[in-house]
């Protein structure tokens, strides 16, 4: 490897997405101590659930899918006393049923349905560990996904967050999250998506970025980063929170070896007016100034293809309701502008990257996306190339 120091061959290799390549560098010894969990009994897993871990699980009407997220807790051998379910205003007896199934896990109620952010943030807040296994509650764990991400995040204190790979709970031989990051135009970046799980490899990877189906959370950082933005109610919040985990200097390291299963499900089109208002304010919020004032050209392509798209499929007017949506939110901005300025150790040029597009399948279908998609990545791909290279060299 050009440029880089090998180490002794028994050291672990890990991925790195560096100014939008990956490298792979040889890593100091710090999975050295996950040689033996990995290898453990897939049915059994590690022998002890680390004691300086608490569980957050964020339930909206799930209690289809809870019983079997709290009983792969238990088969990893988290003590129910460690887990707290924050259940956001649910009406189909989740809270009733805790109490009468699970009477050593707390329940923490929020009356109101804001998204999932409020719920984890009190998760994260009124834990008292040093970590916090954030989950969703339509996810299940493998018996030692915990116990690897936790051993990597004690050998390498630059980890503040473990990631394991999301496959889908009907097909777990099949990924549905692994190896994210984020696009310069603020779009997401899934390039293992519905593809084998065997193709991943063995290779921990540094990300960027990383869906919250289940995160190890070292509490602090994700309390000094400023949580999840609880204005978001859903689209982007999860994106947002590891953009600014990134942007203050910390590594989220997703770990092959490390897995959970996600009851997957399409979306509504209900998700496009906070997604598309959440994108700009996120670029807004978070983008260094010279970086959004030369995003502006492609910005001026994007925009417009994305609003022809979204007619075609009759959500025109909601692109609309959303850049209003967006207006009541800029007062706020200086305010969170000052946040970013505060925790940023890294510029745009070494977080953001360019590459394909992750499309909702039924936009996916209209003409233009077809028939214009792959040329214009390569557009954009260019474009940020150039921008690496003159203005926003180091």
């Amino acid at each position: 490897m050009t440029g880089e120091r090998r180490h002794e061959e028994d050291k672990t290799e890990v991925l790195r997405h560096e100014n939008g390549r990956t490298k792979v560098p040889r890593h100091e010894p710090a999975f050295a101590g996950l040689k033996a969990c990995a290898t453990a009994d897939r049915e059994t897993g590690c022998s002890d659930f680390p004691a300086d871990i608490q569980v957050a699980i964020v339930a909206h009407n799930n209690l289809g899918a809870l019983p079997a997220t709290l009983q792969s807790l238990t088969a990893a051998g988290c003590p129910a006393d460690r887990i707290t379910v924050v259940d956001v205003a649910s009406t189909d007896g989740t809270r009733e049923w805790l109490a009468r199934e699970w009477p050593a896990v707390r329940v923490r109620r929020l009356d109101r349905n804001d998204g999932p952010s409020p719920g984890r943030n009190v998760g994260i807040t009124e834990a008292t560990s040093r970590f916090v296994l954030l989950m969703d509650a339509d996810v299940r764990i493998k018996p030692d996904t915990v116990q690897l991400l936790h051993a990597a995040m004690l050998a390498d204190p630059s980890i503040k967050v473990g990631s394991p790979i999301v496959v889908h709970a009907d097909r777990p031989e099949v990924i549905q999250y692994a190896g994210g990051a984020l696009h310069y135009i603020c779009e997401a970046i899934n390039p293992w998506l519905d593809r084998p799980l065997v193709d991943r490899g063995h290779t921990p990877q540094d990300i960027g970025a990383a869906p919250t189906c289940a995160l190890l959370l070292d509490r602090q950082a994700a309390i000094d980063v400023g949580l999840f933005d609880e204005r978001y109610f859903i689209g982007k919040e999860d994106g947002d929170f590891a953009h600014r985990i990134k942007m203050a200097g910390y590594t989220i390291m997703e770990l092959p070896h490390s897995l959970v299963l996600h009851l997957s499900r399409p979306r509504g089109a209900w998700l496009f007016y906070y997604q598309i208002r959440n994108r700009w304010h996120f670029i807004l919020k978070n983008y260094e100034a010279r970086t959004i004032v030369w995003l502006i050209p492609p910005l001026l392509v994007h925009e417009p293809l994305q609003l022809l798209v979204l007619v075609a499929k009759g959500h025109g007017l909601t692109y609309l309701r959303a850049v209003a949506g967006l207006i009541t939110m800029l007062p706020a901005l200086p305010r969170d502008r000052a946040l970013a300025r505060r925790i940023r150790r890294r510029p745009d040029r070494d977080l953001l990257i360019s590459g394909p597009l992750v499309v909702r399948g039924d936009l996916a279908s209209t003409f233009i996306v077809r028939h214009g998609r792959a040329l214009y990545e390569r557009l954009l791909d260019g474009y940020w190339n150039l921008l690496k290279r003159t203005v926003l060299t180091r």
